[in-house]
């Protein structure tokens, strides 16, 4: 008995000689927020529509009705209907019913109430219109492998599939990733009569071009311009697409030009883009900003997909500052600002060619957009401001700042940061932070380059520090390095020139000892030297008796 949840309309548009219908499934299907329900059902709250749905699977599971054919991989089923008098049987793969039922319980619920209530039917009571409402309803679902099986058990069971029928395998196909299968529906599609939809024949050729198969693509292109279909903007840019993803660049730039020169189609800035992209991604980068001006002078404008492109391929060509001239560029367009991608491409850029400078401006600007900067382009960043500091000792607070925000974000800078760092606080005078680091590195585990530990004693010792600097050599011998000659000879210096001598000749054989080659002796004369010249200025100024 018919359900009274019914509905006397269909799921979809009726079938029509010209398969109409199949591209407001196809756009439904791409829109649904049940399209790639195959998992579970999802969770609802309870009432008479979830009631009715949960009666009819139970149904199906215990009775021996509405079972439908097709091939499908879970649920099936080898049956053999025969009968002992002449009425014979259909012998062919059969699926369970509620492991359709299953699948389609995500749909909303007019739709899915449709389709339950044609699987309760008995097999010969279906029409192929009925057939075409359970094969969107699984393609709604997400389950293409589902609808392509019960498409191709239709004919072998007696029923024959309209043009409906075939947009929707065919849709399906596509979405399943097989050109070639999906090819061979639509050919037979047409050699039976049945005129496809645009909606089809794009479907097919942007199949084809994702799979590099552009020699077949453009056979679908030219069936489809036989049969009086025209092709729509979107058909020449999967065509389009599909010559720049097998190289054959010029052929996509004469049909972008033939576009232009049209009456029927005019190129979209996607065309634009896409041929663009190509030219880029192989190193022609020249090339493509011509057709990016040109796209302008057409009164098209960029998309952040248009400008990323360039970007990408001024920086691959090892042209990072074009590519920071044209983020500039982009910081200065209301229209269409970087994001973050277009920001993350030129800094990292700009950071493999060691132009910190530029960096360090596009970092800021990313960082006013409200965009965060991965670790790795942090350290990177925190690296290069670090050797600036070397001939600018201004450049320290960025570098700080920089280190501060690659610390707080989680990522764990590698040990060549640290000594950068470290380096670089000693010689803009924050010797207190240096030797801080330093420590922090021990704890950690890290190796102490030796310019960096040198920089520290010396910059210690410049001030009067022989103890601190003391400690640090200690901390340096503690982690089993052996101190370079110019820690000990910046040591040994500091402690001659205050006169502890015990200290020196402890550095000295602690130096000797690891094998160090330095100079006590001139040290020691150096230390006199300056000891006489102290007494003699101090006695030129004592008051004459």
């Amino acid at each position: 008995m018919a359900s009274p949840f019914h509905s006397s309309f269909p799921l979809s548009p009726p079938s029509s000689c010209h398969g109409g219908g199949v591209l407001q499934f196809a756009t439904r299907a791409a829109t649904s927020p049940f399209a790639s329900y195959c998992r579970a059902p999802a969770a609802r709250d309870g009432g008479d529509d979830h009631d009715h749905d949960a009666g009819i699977l139970q149904a199906l599971a215990f009775n021996g009705n509405g079972s439908v054919h097709g091939v499908l991989d879970p649920g099936v089923e080898e049956e053999k209907e025969a009968g002992d008098g002449g009425g014979g049987g259909r012998r062919g793969t059969r699926i369970r019913a509620r492991d359709c039922a299953k699948r389609i319980m995500g749909l909303p619920v007019e739709e899915r109430v449709k389709v339950l209530d044609l699987l309760q039917r008995d097999d010969g009571a279906l029409t192929v219109s009925d057939y075409n409402d359970i094969l969107s309803a699984l393609a709604m679902a997400g389950d293409h492998d589902s609808a392509v099986a019960l498409f191709r058990a239709l004919r072998p069971n007696g029923v024959t599939p309209d043009a409906q029928s075939y947009a929707t395998a065919v849709q399906c196909l596509c979405r399943k990733g097989a050109p070639d299968e999906a090819k061979e529906a639509l050919d037979e599609m047409v050699a039976r009569g049945f005129r496809p939809t645009v909606a089809t024949f794009s479907a097919v050729v942007g199949c084809l071009c994702k799979r590099g198969r552009v020699t077949r693509a453009m056979e679908v292109f030219d069936t489809m311009r036989a049969v009086g279909c025209e092709p729509t903007i979107r058909t020449y840019n999967s065509l389009i697409g599909g010559l720049c993803y097998v190289g054959r660049l010029e052929e996509a730039l004469d049909l972008l030009n033939k576009l232009k020169e049209s009456p029927k189609q005019t190129p979209d800035i996607y065309t634009f883009t896409i041929v663009l992209d190509g030219f880029c991604k192989v190193g022609r980068t020249d090339e493509a900003t011509p057709i990016f001006h040109d796209a302008v002078r057409n009164g098209l404008s960029p998309t952040i997909f248009t400008y990323n492109a360039l970007l990408n391929g001024h920086c691959k060509e090892g042209n990072p500052l074009k590519a920071y001239s044209l983020l500039m560029e982009m910081c200065g367009n209301a229209a269409c600002p970087p994001d973050r991608i277009s920001f993350s491409i030129v800094l990292q850029a700009l950071l493999r060619a060691g132009e910190t400078s530029a960096a360090w401006q596009a970092y800021k600007r990313m960082e006013r957009a409200g965009f965060e900067a991965d670790g790795r382009a942090l350290d990177t960043l925190a690296r290069g401001l670090c050797r600036q500091c070397a001939a600018n000792v201004a450049a320290l607070a960025d570098a700080r700042e920089v280190f501060g925000k690659l610390v707080a974000s989680g990522h764990e800078p590698v040990s060549y940061t640290y000594c950068l760092m470290a380096q670089a606080l000693a010689r803009g005078g924050e010797v207190d932070a240096a030797v801080s680091l330093l420590g922090e590195m021990a704890r950690r585990g890290y190796a102490l380059r030796k310019r960096a530990y040198t920089d520290v004693v010396r910059a210690l010792c410049e001030r009067g520090r022989a103890r601190d600097a003391l400690r640090v050599l200690a901390l340096v011998i503690a982690r089993d390095f052996v101190p370079g000659r110019n820690a000990f000879d910046a040591l040994l210096g500091e402690l001659a020139r205050q006169g502890r001598w015990p200290d020196a000749m402890a550095v000295y054989a602690a130096a000797v000892k690891r094998g160090v080659l330095v100079s006590l002796k001139r040290h020691s004369k150096e230390a006199l030297l300056v000891q006489e010249q102290t007494e003699t200025r101090e006695s030129s100024v004592q008051p004459c008796n």
